[in-house]
């Protein structure tokens, strides 16, 4: 069995490419939880023992699959890099476009390579000998912006401003793209993010925006219970362990027979208050918003919780690719991107509250994408005030 990483030539030979694109594949239908050996080696028709020989163990073909995402965004940078030679899409008014058409790629031709490696990313999170791949990877991310953006003066600033935005953005891209109403916040949000700064906001923007968060709270009513009243006694204290089951396995974890066992309880007192998985999941999530929320008020800007929230709107996006019954909370999610610190990130950015709704959730989409690095190289964090200074602040005017 090898225990080394594989030399280029050994990971790019027929055979173990064969192998290793068929993890990804498992890895987008099934989530990395649910990649083994055995499944793996019946997606390739290959036996477990050809992978064991070819690429290792089941953490070595993990490592193969994040360094073939590497070789794939490499190849990706080529291309681009190539198709903008000598153009500066800023000057050209056409940064929004090719920022909206990377998202659509993401969601269909690249769909395997985009949940793949969000999932890879996710792992990274909770796993630090992963965060070196990782790391690289979300360093290709970056690279390739900066290969588009090589034309302009603002490349730098613009190329990981861009990076961190599509990293939260690209999950739900998979799952809404053929969404109206979800293209159009997001082409709202992307060409918000990209607005130039001295302009005043016009108050038709925010209607426009702020009107799309509206509309999708309908196909997002499933995963609310509008109007029901925080959860008491035994019902409350599941909905916390649910919260910390999230928090240490994430949403694939929860089920009823696991939720038992975290609170030790008896399954059937679990499926007493929650009967479902969906009500399962609601209960945690809704247990994990109102610590972050708490949290909130009690110390401006600081909220321990809100990494856990911030990796459970990825990781209930990537489920919902999986069943669909997630798409409405990985939606609501979506659509409530800066609702808790849209006010604080106007006062980050030195505007009024509520001057420009637009703007304050590309700021959170882009600062979420940001701390899911974060999480995942173990990277120094920073405050949204300092994110805001140097993402935004640095570049006045695209």
């Amino acid at each position: 069995m090898n225990s080394q990483p594989l030399s280029a030539s050994d990971r790019n030979s027929p055979a173990s490419v064969a192998i290793i694109d068929a993890a990804r594949t498992v890895i987008a239908e099934r989530g990395l939880g649910g990649m083994s050996l055995r499944v793996v080696a019946e997606q390739a028709a290959a036996s477990v023992g050809s992978i064991n020989y070819r690429i290792g163990d089941r953490a070595a073909l993990v490592d193969a699959v994040t360094q073939r995402e590497i070789d794939l965004l490499r190849s990706e940078r080529e291309v681009w890099r190539a198709r903008m030679e000598g153009t500066d899409p800023v000057a050209a008014g056409v940064l929004a476009d090719l920022v909206c058409e990377w998202l659509d790629g993401g969601a269909r031709q690249r769909r395997v390579s985009t949940i793949v490696t969000a999932e890879l990313i996710l792992k990274a999170s909770r796993d630090i000998a992963a965060a070196p791949l990782a790391g690289a990877l979300i360093a290709e991310q970056a690279a390739l912006w900066r290969d588009i953006l090589h034309a302009s003066p603002h490349g730098e600033q613009l190329s990981d401003l861009i990076s961190a935005y599509c990293r939260d953005e690209q999950p739900f891209s998979v799952l809404f793209v053929d969404m109206l109403d979800y293209r159009l916040l997001r082409h709202s949000t992307v060409r918000a993010l990209l607005r130039d700064r001295t302009a005043p906001a016009r108050p038709e923007w925010g209607v426009w925006h702020m009107g799309l968060v509206d509309r999708l709270a309908a196909p997002a009513a499933a995963a609310l219970d509008a109007g029901e009243p925080d959860p008491q006694g035994m019902r409350a204290r599941l909905a916390e362990d649910i919260a910390d089951l999230i928090i240490s396995d994430g949403v694939d974890a929860v089920g009823h027979r696991s939720v038992a066992q975290a609170a030790g309880v008896a399954v059937s007192s679990v499926a007493h208050h929650y009967p479902t998985l969906r009500d399962l999941v609601f209960g945690g999530v809704e247990a994990l918003y109102r610590r972050m929320r708490a949290e909130l008020k009690q110390a401006a800007g600081a909220a321990p919780s809100g990494s856990a929230v911030i990796r459970l709107t990825h990781e209930t996006a990537l489920a919902a690719s999986r069943d669909e019954a997630f798409s409405p909370f990985a939606i609501d999610m979506r659509r409530r991107r800066a609702e808790n610190v849209h006010q604080d990130v106007a006062r980050a950015l030195g505007i009024a509250p509520g001057a420009d709704r637009a703007l304050t959730q590309a700021v959170v989409v882009a600062a979420i994408g940001r701390h899911v690095g974060v999480l995942a190289t173990g990277q120094p964090s920073e405050t949204l005030a300092a994110f805001v200074e140097r993402s935004f602040r640095a570049v006045q005017t695209f």
